[in-house]
């Protein structure tokens, strides 16, 4: 048996160590003080007599008289001599050692005596203390004498050993009664107090949690014996909580068990060999089972489906070995009565407490009849996937029909614009001829019909060209600088004879807009002067008031809102709907007696909506209508450019500083070039003139030319070609080769380009268009 101390005694060795220290080290420390004092003294009572001696306050033969040196040492006198500065022994308290050398006197060191030796030294015997001084002339300090006294320490070395048997003795019966007494007090102070709570413990250690210790006192075992009441008490709430938690795990456990037995999905678990652990009934059902525990220990090889065990198997080790779910995947499954059933499988990693996998957890849900489902709907899918595939061959085959629609519509309109500026050309040609002329007012005024109708003609040609463009998504805008203002005044000068001719008055209210802004001037005034015409042909008295302000404005962009009210007829609100439709007007009778295709609203609303706007319309029947559009003008930035300089027209221009240059015509229409030709005759009384493009190419290599006009439609080769020819030959890149053309579409204009022409001059167009394209390009070719 193992021999254990109690508190109280391990309390009593502490305090008799604690005082056996203590009592030691100051024992130590005043026997090291007295003994140290003792030493000093006698010391001091050797270093005096020397000094008395060396000083001549006593005779050197004072030395041998030991009765005498014990008085003035206070000590007995043992042995002393006086060492001459030959080595022998001059003075000595023993008669046997006068005259003899030094070094053959008992106890004598000669290397006390050696010059490096220290002028005072103490030699401690074992009851004797010895001290040897040397004694110097004060002239040169050469040593004359040594004088060596020894004195008996027995004495005194006997009062040490008395003072600490003495010390320990008194301290050993200090250490006994404290310690005697410090143990009483524990022994009633702890002990009892002790023994109290341990009894306490015992009871609540056999089910009474309600026990507490009482505390007698605020101490450290006093706060020792709260914390073990406290402990108590939080033991006991952690017990009931332990308690409730076990109840709430049981019903948790009976719910749990509960869910996966009423659930309506198989519910399955295997350990690590893939043995049964547990199932629901419905599993057990499936298995040919009438209880979940009939199953336990049981592989899939003891099933009905054992046929299909090896592959369950290696699932189950795959998701085991991984720490993956497998999820959601289709399986056969043989059944007890040898039918097949389709499940859809998911299985997870079993955990244990230490989160190490253990087994598998594995649900699967009856999808025999969705399986069949889903093959009827695979079934059903892929015949919808061929009937697809045949509409979408019908579509294709719809969709080429309606390309090759749209490219014989483009190629139409293209024709036709060729075909009806062709002779539209001739005519305006003529016209500007005769009037060129000189012709009487009848005729001018007769002209000026020619004019109207022509500029009549050529407005339907333009919209309907115009809205094809739109609608093919192939119109671009000319964005530039631009002036709100002047677009404005321009509209209301040009509608400014109409509306006087009917005795209408034409207003402007427009607020203020930043006088830089971005956008296509020609479109905003073309949608503008579509409103403004409409309004003078449809008010018969009255006015019309074009508006301009800004709708929106930020620091990048303004909404422009434009608009044009007049007191005309106005509209019924049934026919607003489809007042902005292609190839619609109000009614049949008002075609008959104003006029117009149908086109310009419609036009108008889609520009606009290309310039980031709308556009619409508000009336009244009998009192008028406002029609608006929107455009997005973005801001321009740095500073305006100046302005240029007014000059004379283009024909004057050209007359005066390009009168010399050398012209080739290559043009296949007879009445085409004879006009041409007569209308830049003014300029260039001689022209070479060619019917094709094979006359023109043959022309250009013989001759050099400053200028090239070209049909871009003749017999042989068309005016593309020709272009791409004369720029092949020596010298072909330094004339300028304008296409005149009755073909204004941009894909036109881009293959004059790519053909190396500089620019191309429509046909039908105004009377000094050719003037100021021949002189813009002559400028460009310069620079």
């Amino acid at each position: 048996m193992t021999f254990r101390f109690g508190l109280i005694s391990r309390i009593a060795l502490l305090v008799v160590g604690i005082e056996v220290a203590a009592f030691g080290a100051l024992g130590w420390f005043y026997i090291d003080r007295y003994t140290a004092a003792a030493d000093e003294r006698l010391r001091s009572r050797l270093r005096l007599v020397e000094t008395m001696i060396t000083r001549e306050e006593l005779p050197v033969s004072v030395i041998s008289r030991k009765e005498l040196v014990s008085d003035l040492l206070g000590a007995p006198y043992v042995d002393g001599m006086v060492v001459g500065g030959s080595g022998r022994v001059i003075v000595a308290a023993d008669p046997l050692n006068l005259g003899r050398p030094a070094q053959d006197v008992a106890g004598i060191d000669v290397r006390w005596f050696a010059d490096a030796a220290p002028n005072h030294q103490f030699v401690q015997g074992r009851d004797t203390l010895t001290s040897v001084a040397h004694v110097h002339r004060t002239t040169d300090m050469a040593a004359v004498y040594f004088t060596v006294l020894t004195i008996s320490t027995a004495e005194l070395q006997a009062q040490k050993r008395s003072i600490v048997l003495w010390g320990e003795a008194g301290s050993l019966l200090f250490i006994l009664l404290s310690s005697a007494g410090v143990v009483l007090v524990a022994q009633r102070l702890i002990t009892r107090r002790i023994h109290a709570s341990v009894a306490v413990l015992k009871r609540v250690e056999e089910g009474a949690l309600g026990e507490r210790i009482p505390v007698a006192s605020d101490d450290e075992l006093g706060q020792l014996q709260h914390g073990i009441n406290s402990m108590t008490e939080k033991l006991a709430a952690l017990l009931e909580q332990q308690r409730q938690a076990t109840d709430d795990l049981q019903k948790q456990t009976e719910l749990l068990q509960s869910v996966i037995e009423h659930a309506p999905i198989r519910v399955f678990w295997k350990d690590g060999d893939s043995r049964y652990l547990g199932c629901n009934t419905l599993f057990a059902g499936d298995a040919g089972f009438d209880r979940p525990d009939e199953l336990i220990g049981k592989t899939d090889f003891d099933m009905a489906w054992r046929d299909q065990a090896a592959r369950y198997r290696a699932d189950d080790r795959a998701v085991m070995a991984s720490g993956t779910p497998k999820l959601d995947f289709d399986e056969p499954q043989t059944t007890p009565d040898g039918g097949t059933l389709w499940l859809r499988t998911s299985k997870v990693p079993l955990l244990g407490t230490d989160r190490r996998v253990i087994g598998v957890l594995g649900i699967y849900d009856d999808v025999t009849q969705r399986k069949r489902d889903a093959d009827e709907l695979e079934r059903h899918r892929e015949h919808l996937e061929q009937m697809v595939e045949e509409r979408t061959n019908e579509l294709s085959v719809a969709k080429e029909a309606a390309e090759a629609a749209n490219v014989a519509k483009s190629a139409f309109l293209a024709n036709m614009s060729h075909e009806i500026r062709t002779p539209l050309h001739a005519i305006l040609g003529m016209a500007n001829l005769i009037r060129r002329s000189g012709v009487t007012p009848a005729q001018a005024t007769q002209l000026d019909r020619i004019d109207v109708a022509s500029e009549h003609l050529l407005g339907i040609i333009n919209a309907i060209l115009d809205l094809s463009r739109i609608e093919a998504d192939k119109f671009a805008l000319n964005v530039a600088e631009l002036n709100v203002g002047a677009i404005v005044n321009n509209v209301c000068s040009m509608i400014g004879d109409a509306a006087q001719a009917k005795g209408l008055r034409v207003l402007v209210e427009s607020d203020p807009l930043p006088p830089r802004l971005l956008g296509d001037a020609t479109r905003l005034r073309q949608a503008l002067l579509n409103y403004a015409g409409n309004a003078v042909k449809f008010t018969e008295r009255g006015s019309v008031t074009v508006r301009a302000r800004a709708a929106q404005e930020d620091a990048e962009a303004v909404l422009a809102r434009f608009e044009v009210s007049d007191t005309g007829i106005g509209i019924a609100p049934e026919h607003v709907a489809q007042l902005f439709n292609v190839f619609e007007q109000v009614d049949s009778s008002s075609t008959r007696q104003f006029g117009g295709t149908g086109l310009g609203l419609a036009i108008t609303r889609r520009l606009a909506r290309l310039m980031g706007g709308d556009a619409g319309v508000t009336s009244t029947p009998g009192a008028g209508s406002t029609f608006w559009f929107t455009a997005r003008l973005a801001k321009a930035a740095g500073h305006p450019p100046a302005p240029a300089p007014r000059e004379a027209e283009p024909e004057a221009v050209l007359k005066r500083d390009y009168g010399g240059l050398r012209i080739l015509l290559a043009d296949d229409d007879p009445d085409n070039r004879y006009i041409t030709q007569a209308l830049l005759s003014d300029v260039w009384p001689k022209m070479d003139l060619a019917a094709d493009g094979v006359e023109a190419v043959e022309l250009a290599s013989r001759n050099r030319y400053d200028i090239i006009l070209l049909d871009m439609r003749m017999p042989r080769m068309d005016g593309i070609e020709a272009a791409r020819r004369i720029r092949e030959l020596p010298g072909g890149k330094e004339p300028l080769i304008l296409a005149l053309t009755a073909n204004v579409f941009p894909e036109n204009r881009r293959q004059c380009l790519e053909a190396g022409m500089d620019d191309l001059i429509p046909k039908a167009a105004k009377a000094e268009a050719p003037f100021a394209a021949i002189l813009e390009g002559l400028r460009r070719k310069a620079r």
